[in-house]
């Protein structure tokens, strides 16, 4: 292991330290993430909290002809970011039930776009495969790696 692997080993371990509960493993994300690609239909936004800040950053979820592509067995490559991500580096994943993005152009503001996906659809779809610990809102299901 390099100096930075180490160190960075060391800081994934005390973050993950924080949490009281694990609920996910690299094979439960794997399993899910294909679930979700083999229903890619349905699913319209997922955004991925990480255990390192507060953002909500949008993961790509490929068609099941490209899983591989951009998901391992150890995590996933985020195409809009060009970065790596690691399956145990996931607090959670968030399905909006609605969401509205506001569009600009040439410095003029033009209607915004509203958007919405069937939560409970997804959330029937991902308890076929399996328990998760999850929480479904009128606005949002949520499936926790740690709490």
């Amino acid at each position: 292991m390099t100096i930075n692997e180490d160190k960075y080993e060391k800081k994934l371990a005390n973050k993950l330290a924080k949490f009281s509960s694990t609920f996910m493993s690299n094979t439960k994300w794997t399993k899910l993430f294909e679930k979700l690609s083999q229903n890619k239909d349905s699913i319209n936004m997922c955004l991925m909290k990480n255990i390192y800040d507060e953002l909500l950053r949008e993961i790509c979820i490929p068609k099941i002809d490209n899983f591989t592509t951009v998901f391992h067995d150890k995590g996933f490559n985020d195409s809009y970011r060009n970065q790596p991500y690691l399956f145990k580096e996931i607090q959670w994943i968030e399905f909006p039930a609605k969401w509205t993005i506001g569009r600009q152009m040439r410095g003029q503001n033009l209607e915004p776009h509203k958007y919405e996906q069937d939560i409970l659809k997804i959330k029937k779809q991902i308890e076929n495969i399996g328990q998760f610990q999850i929480e479904c809102e009128s606005d949002k299901l949520i499936i926790y790696g740690y709490k």
